[in-house]
């Protein structure tokens, strides 16, 4: 074959390596993963643990989201915020993990007939407490995410007064999470408006990344307020084996990163696993702190 046809086609596949490489950067930027498992990310609070990501998920619990390769693990002792969502209905969740006596963070769904008291009972075990915002998923109303759910029909002044009474509903309530969420959360003119009604209260938010499409981190940042991105997601509906798979993750990830936000569903299992692997973490130097020790 000619020189020069040789020296073309090296060239073609330089340039297809500089597009691909590009790509990679920009998909790695948005929060995506990195198709070579490149660092490109710096940022401690875009990347996400292990597992494949579709592009949004839809139903109630969000997918595992695939994480950038960990940055240099920062001086001093890992960190991990464990968030406990979905409660306000359940004593038989609460109370274990009251007992579990480290600094959970828990999330209540607002409108349940124990949201109230459990936010109150959370505050006064020295947990911190979110309001776990219910907001429109895709698929909705078939997917429905409960009671006073911020829906994309609302206009700005319902979602800000529904946003209130929510917060009103969870006493003690020192930042907000999305529950559900997946089509809200990518609509900035709405996320604007709900983190107008943070900003005003000095809140701080935790995206829940329902959809890789989030832009709730970002608006939160760019009005002022701290915010964090979770990285681990544990679904108790993966049974016990697929949940060990997750918390076997975090201390790895912790050690890797320096800190990782970890969001767990209410549930019994949830609690039973989390008094197994505490102690590990523990004995590992890996240090159990609030949610809003992670929000920048």
């Amino acid at each position: 074959m000619p020189a020069r046809v040789w020296t073309a086609l090296a060239g073609l596949i330089v340039v297809l390596l500089v597009a691909v490489v590009g790509l990679d950067q920009w998909q790695a930027r948005r929060g995506e993963a990195s198709l070579f498992g490149l660092p490109w990310s710096s940022s401690p609070t875009r990347s996400v643990a292990p597992g494949p990501q579709p592009r949004r998920a839809t139903g109630a619990t969000a997918s595992t989201a695939t994480p950038q390769p960990a940055p240099p693990v920062p001086t001093g002792s890992p960190r991990v915020a464990v968030i406990v969502d979905d409660l306000g209905a359940r004593r038989d969740v609460f109370d274990p993990l009251r007992d579990v006596r480290r600094p959970l963070t828990v999330a209540v769904l607002p409108g349940l007939p124990l949201s109230e008291w459990t936010a109150r009972e959370a505050a006064q075990a020295g947990m911190e407490v979110l309001l776990d915002l219910p907001m429109e998923p895709y698929r909705y109303p078939e997917v429905d995410p409960g009671p006073g759910s911020l829906l994309m029909a609302m206009s700005p002044q319902e979602l800000q007064r529904q946003v209130g009474a929510h917060l009103a509903s969870v006493p003690g309530a020192v930042g907000v999470t999305n529950h559900m969420g997946s089509r809200m959360t990518e609509d900035r003119a709405r996320m604007r408006t709900v983190v107008e009604v943070l900003a005003g209260r000095r809140l701080f938010m935790v995206d829940g990344l329902t959809s890789n499409l989030s832009v709730a981190y970002d608006e939160a940042k760019a009005a002022g307020l701290r915010a964090g991105r979770r990285q681990i997601m544990i679904d108790h509906s993966a049974g016990e084996a697929g949940d060990r798979v997750r918390w076997d993750e975090v201390a790895w990830w912790a050690e890797r990163r320096g800190e990782v936000i970890v969001i767990a569903h209410g549930h019994p299992l949830t609690v039973r696993l989390l008094r197994e692997y505490l102690p590990r973490w523990e004995a590992r130097g890996i240090r159990l702190v609030p949610v809003s020790h992670l929000a920048k």
